[in-house]
C-alpha cells in the first residue's frame, strides 16, 4: 500500500473512532488515536505485550491498562478483530486491524518441538468456504454475519 493510501486510511479510521467515542459518550483522548495509528501501521497480528513494547520503544507514555481498555473500545467499534491462536504467551489473545480487511481465515504454524510457539501465521481466502457458508445459511435458515476458521499444524520435514 502506498503512503498516500495509508494516510487516507489512518484519517478514515480516526474519524470512525471519533464518531464511535462521541456516540458512546467516551472521552476523546489523544492516547486512543496514537494507539490506533500504531496498530494500523503494523503489518502483522499483535498482542497487548507487543503493542505495549512498541509504545514504550517510541517513548509514548501509556500504561498497559490503558492499552487493554483501548483494545476493548476498538473491538466494539469494529476497528480490530480478536483471535485465539492457541499460542503460549502471557496474553493469549492476538489482534489484527480489521476496518479495511476482507474476511479471511488463518493457518497457524507452530515451531516443531515447541509448546505451541508460533512460527508463522498465514492468512488465506478460499472461495469454497463462501460456498459452505451459503449452504449452512440455506440449511438452517440463518444469515451468517462473520466466521473464523483456524487450521493448526507444523511444517513437514
Amino acid at each position: 500500500m502506498d503512503t498516500k493510501q495509508k494516510e487516507l486510511n489512518i484519517t478514515t479510521i480516526k474519524e470512525v473512532l471519533r464518531q464511535y467515542l462521541q456516540e458512546k459518550g467516551f472521552r476523546n483522548t489523544p492516547e486512543r488515536y496514537t494507539i490506533l495509528e500504531e496498530i494500523y501501521n503494523m503489518e502483522h497480528h499483535f498482542n497487548v505485550d507487543d503493542l505495549y513494547l512498541l509504545m514504550m520503544q517510541k517513548k509514548y507514555h501509556v500504561s498497559k491498562a490503558t492499552i487493554y481498555n483501548t483494545i476493548e473500545i476498538f473491538l466494539d467499534a469494529g476497528l480490530i478483530r480478536k483471535h485465539q491462536f492457541g499460542e503460549k504467551t502471557l496474553t493469549s489473545s492476538s489482534y489484527e486491524k480489521s476496518y479495511f480487511d476482507k474476511q479471511h481465515d488463518h493457518l497457524v504454524i507452530y515451531k516443531k518441538d515447541s509448546d505451541k510457539e508460533i512460527e508463522e501465521i498465514i492468512e488465506f481466502c478460499d472461495p469454497r468456504i463462501q460456498g459452505i457458508k451459503e449452504a449452512i445459511e440455506s440449511a438452517f435458515g440463518v444469515t451468517i454475519d462473520s466466521h473464523s476458521l483456524y487450521f493448526y499444524g507444523t511444517k513437514k520435514d
